[in-house]
C-alpha cells in the first residue's frame, strides 16, 4: 500500500507539498514555498521527512510560487530526478522562480529579507537553472509513468497551464487537485471533469465562502469614483492570471464607458508582460483572445513600462490615469514604489483585486491603517481604498462543490491548502451531499491509501 504524508499546505493556504511513498520510491505533488506570517514562513526552514536526495520525482499541478517555490531548494540539497508539469507550466515556472531569486537578492540587499512572501536566501539563480534543465512537459490527457505509477494532468483551469493530477496506483486513483478554477472564465476553459477517484486531496481555499457576482461592476464603480477623484489608480495585481483578467476587463468597460474609455493605462510589471507572451505562445491552454489588442486582452490606450526609470516618471504624473503593478499583495516589486509616492494623497485611489493574506501591506491598510511604514518611512494614509473579491482564480465553495460533483465514486476526501475553518466545512459539506469519508489533512501526518 501506498503512503500519503501531508508535508504542507495542511492547516494553512500555502506550502503545497505532498509526499507519495510506494515500494519504498518517494515522489511530491507539488513542491511549494509557506508564505505569509512569519511564523508560517518560517516553517520553509523545517527538514523535510524524506531527504532531497532520496525524492526520485516531482508532480507539479501549477506555477503559482506556492507550489513550486520550493524546487530550487530541493535541487540544491541534492535532488536530482524528474520534475514533471504541463508545457505551459513549465514555462510559468522559469518566470516565477527567475523573478522570486531576484527578489530574494533584492530583499536581502535592501536588508528586508524579514518581510512575508519572500524566498527564503536558500537558493540562488544556479539552483534555478539547474532545476528547470530537470523539468519534462507533458501535455494535458497524455499517461505517463512516474516512480511506478502512472500519472495523467486534466485541466483545472486555475491559471494558464494549471492541471489536477490523477495517479493510479495498484489499481487505485488517488487525485490531487492542485487548485481548482472558476467556471465561466473569460480567458480559461472550466475544469475538466473528475471521474473515478478512490482518494481525493482537494484545496479548500474557499471552501466555505462564496464569491460575490459581479466584479466587473464594481471595478466599473471603482474606477469612476477614482477618476473623478482626479488622480492615479494604482492596481496591485499578480502577475500570473489576475494582471490579464484585469486588462480583459478593462477592455470591455471601455466599450461602454466613455471616462474609462479615456483614462490612459499603465502595465508596469515585467514580469507579467513575460506572462502575456504565454498566452501567444501556448493558445491551445486558454480561450481565444480578443482579435483587437489581443497582446493587451483587448485594452487600448495601454503603455507597457520596462525601465526602472519610466517607472519611477509615473509617479510625478497628473491627472486620472490607471497604473496595474504586482504584486497583487503589495509585498514587494514596483508597486510598492507608486503606493508610497500616493498612500497620502487624497486625490489617489489603490484599489486591490484580490484577498490579501494577514502580514502583508495589503492587508495593513485594508484593515482601516490610519498609517503604514515603507522603505522605512510612516506614512499617513490619505488614499481611498478599495477592494475587489470577485476577481479570484480560486473556486469558491459552490464552484469546489460543482467540480466534485463530477466525481462519479465515493472517494476517501482530504480537505489540504486553506485554513483550518474552510477546511472543515468543505469536510463537513462533502460528508452531508455525497457521503463521502471526509477528513481535514494536518501537516506531518501520513496515511495509508
Amino acid at each position: 500500500m501506498a503512503e500519503l504524508t501531508f508535508v504542507g499546505a495542511a492547516g494553512t493556504v500555502t506550502g503545497s507539498k505532498h509526499l507519495l511513498t510506494e515500494n519504498g520510491r518517494h515522489m511530491f505533488v507539488d513542491c511549494g514555498l509557506f508564505q505569509g506570517t512569519p511564523d508560517v514562513t518560517a516553517l520553509n526552514s523545517l527538514p523535510l521527512p524524506v531527504p532531497a536526495k532520496e525524492i526520485e520525482a516531482v508532480v507539479i499541478t501549477h506555477g503559482h510560487i506556492d507550489h513550486v517555490g520550493y524546487l530550487p531548494k530541493l535541487v540544491h540539497d541534492g535532488f536530482r530526478g524528474t520534475i514533471y508539469c504541463t508545457p505551459a507550466t513549465r514555462a510559468l515556472i522559469a518566470i516565477v522562480l527567475e523573478d522570486a531569486v531576484h527578489l530574494q537578492a533584492h530583499l536581502q540587499k535592501r536588508g528586508l529579507h524579514h518581510q512575508p512572501f519572500t524566498p527564503p536566501p536558500f537558493y540562488d539563480e544556479g539552483d534555478v537553472q539547474r532545476t528547470l534543465q530537470l523539468t519534462k512537459p507533458v501535455p494535458l490527457g497524455e499517461s505517463f509513468d512516474v516512480c511506478g505509477m502512472t500519472a495523467t494532468y486534466q485541466n483545472a483551469a486555475h491559471i494558464i497551464g494549471s492541471a489536477f493530477v490523477q495517479l493510479d496506483i495498484e489499481g487505485r486513483r488517488i487525485v490531487f487537485s492542485g487548485d481548482v478554477g472558476r467556471y465561466n472564465r473569460t480567458l480559461l476553459y472550466d475544469p475538466a471533469p473528475i471521474g473515478t477517484a478512490d482518494v481525493m486531496v482537494c484545496e479548500s481555499t474557499y471552501g466555505d465562502r462564496v464569491h460575490p457576482p459581479d466584479a466587473l461592476g464594481a471595478l466599473e464603480q471603482m474606477l469612476v469614483q477614482g477618476i473623478a477623484r482626479g488622480g492615479p489608480i494604482i492596481i496591485p495585481a499578480f502577475a500570473v492570471e489576475r494582471t490579464q483578467e484585469i486588462l480583459f476587463s478593462l477592455g470591455t468597460l471601455q466599450q461602454s464607458n466613455a471616462g474609462i474609455a479615456s483614462t490612459p493605462i499603465y502595465l508596469d510589471s515585467p514580469m507579467a508582460e513575460r506572462v502575456d507572451e504565454l498566452f501567444d505562445k501556448f493558445p491551445d491552454a486558454h480561450k481565444p483572445l480578443p482579435s483587437k489588442n489581443g497582446k493587451t486582452f483587448g485594452a487600448a490606450d495601454v503603455t507597457l513600462v520596462e525601465s526602472t526609470d519610466d517607472s519611477k516618471r509615473l509617479n510625478a504624473m497628473g491627472g486620472a490615469h490607471i497604473i496595474i503593478s504586482s504584486s497583487g499583495m503589495a509585498a514587494g516589486g514596483r508597486v510598492l514604489h507608486h503606493i508610497y509616492h500616493h498612500v497620502s494623497d487624497e486625490h489617489a485611489t489603490i484599489l486591490f483585486v484580490g484577498f490579501q493574506a494577514p502580514g502583508t501591506l495589503g492587508a495593513h491598510l485594508m484593515s482601516g491603517a490610519k498609517t503604514v511604514r515603507i522603505f522605512g518611512d510612516d506614512l499617513p494614509v490619505r488614499a481611498a481604498l478599495g477592494n475587489i473579491t470577485g476577481y479570484s482564480a480560486h473556486a469558491d465553495r459552490d464552484e469546489i462543490t460543482q467540480w466534485l460533483s463530477t466525481c462519479t465514486t465515493k472517494p476517501h476526501f482530504f480537505a489540504v491548502h486553506g485554513d483550518p475553518v474552510s477546511a472543515q466545512f468543505l469536510c463537513d459539506l462533502v460528508r452531508s451531499k455525497f457521503t463521502w469519508v471526509g477528513d481535514v489533512a494536518h501537516r506531518g501526518t501520513t496515511v495509508t491509501i
